[in-house]
């Protein structure tokens, strides 16, 4: 497939968000938490924590997201918008730098602003989608951005594996969220440089109506009630790996060479997953992806209760290699699956909706978490309970109409 000029900058943003997604969300924002955490919290605290700050900033930005979602509708404003939250997603990454000794409530609020910033901006891109590509386009268009995006996390996971095992903390750590920042700056200039909106979205929509119209139309709701199910699980799995990995004590230079291997992994598991979502539909592909995660959950379980370390670090390994495999195919199937079911001119404020729940969102799953340290001790079993959410998710699912000629 050839790219027009906005596609291709539309693409380019997915690498560009990937060094904050990767360096900062999953790997150095947790592990400096650690960091300044140490002595203060236990291992179980930091990662309920860090869980229960990405749940919050999750509701706030969708919340957000939805009231301004009709607003850029209107006025064509979700290009300003991507633009406007990405500065101030920027902004918080370079803010870890100027933190003053260890002190883990600023880590927490610079990632709480961060975590809401980074999805407020997704929320806007994916809302592009239709602005840009024809529907037989966008299970295309959104695999191949997941893909890139894994290619922009690894290109700039390199940049900081120099500093990370020359310097000392904290110096390694504020090396790596200066990379984070300028590589997200660069990547989105092309975006604001040359995506344009579509005339298509003139009409006035208010919040009320967002959701009158989202009860109305019981096929889009029912859709977004199983996204909801299902993408939360895998946002909470993803999010807890890494304070999971520290509690394990698996090593800093150990978690960063299975970070890596990971994203190769991903990059052309996501494509598969866009080639076989033609021959056996997007739907098909997303609940393959589910059941992927129901084994990770399951592995987690047997992880709780195995007391040999060795054998624990390996189940752990193998779970982020199944991640690998399904992370980025069942968020860009589930994206462009969306797409379709929607009306184009209301794509800013219904994918404002969805996002609530997308790109790694989470709220149900951190409360798991909590609920699992609090009574057990081990958060790996709030982990457990999410098995719940991912087959209600699946049956959900199912009952899903596709209009006609867009299955696959």
């Amino acid at each position: 497939m050839k790219y027009s000029a906005q596609q291709l900058s539309w693409l380019l943003y997915d690498p560009a968000n990937a060094a904050y997604a990767l360096i900062v969300r999953t790997v150095f924002a947790p592990l400096f938490l650690g960091y300044c955490a140490k002595g203060i919290y236990t291992d179980s605290q930091i990662t309920s924590s860090w869980s229960v700050c990405a749940s919050i900033a999750g509701i706030v930005a969708g919340v957000i997201s939805v009231l301004c979602g009709p607003w850029a509708d209107r006025r064509r404003k979700k290009r300003f918008m991507v633009f406007l939250a990405t500065a101030a997603g920027i902004l918080s990454t370079a803010g870890f730098i100027l933190i003053p000794g260890k002190i883990p409530q600023m880590v927490l609020t610079l990632s709480f602003i961060g975590l809401m910033s980074y999805m407020i901006a997704n929320s806007f891109y994916d809302s592009l989608l239709p602005d840009i590509a024809a529907p037989q386009e966008r299970d295309h268009l959104s695999t191949t951005g997941y893909a890139w995006g894994y290619a922009g996390g690894v290109g700039s996971f390199l940049l900081c594996l120099a500093p990370v095992f020359m310097l000392k903390a904290p110096y390694s750590f504020y090396c790596a969220f200066a990379i984070a920042a300028v590589w997200w700056t660069l990547g989105t200039i092309p975006l604001y440089r040359n995506v344009r909106e579509s005339d298509s979205a003139q009409t006035v929509y208010r919040l009320r109506e967002t959701f009158t119209y989202i009860f109305k139309e019981k096929n889009i709701l029912l859709f977004l009630i199983s996204y909801f199910l299902y993408i939360d699980g895998v946002g909470t799995i993803l999010l807890a790996a890494t304070p999971l990995a520290d509690g394990l004590k698996i090593s800093a230079a150990n978690l960063l060479i299975t970070i890596l291997a990971l994203q190769f992994i991903g990059l052309p598991c996501t494509l598969l997953y866009g080639k076989f979502a033609k021959r056996f539909s997007a739907r098909a592909m997303i609940i393959t992806a589910i059941a992927v995660y129901i084994t990770i959950a399951l592995l987690v379980t047997a992880m709780s209760v195995c007391t040999d370390l060795p054998t624990r670090q390996v189940i752990f390994i193998i779970c982020a290699a199944l991640i690998g495999t399904s992370q980025g195919g069942i968020q860009s199937l589930s994206r462009s699956l969306f797409s379709r079911i929607i009306p184009a001119e209301r794509a800013a404020e219904l994918f404002a909706v969805y996002n609530i729940f997308g790109k790694f969102t989470t709220i149900v799953g951190p409360l798991f978490i909590l609920i699992a340290t609090r009574f057990t001790g081990k958060a790996e079993l709030g982990i457990t309970m999410l098995i719940l959410p991912f087959t209600a998710g699946v049956l959900m699912l199912s009952r899903v109409k596709i209009p006609a000629g867009v299955e696959r």
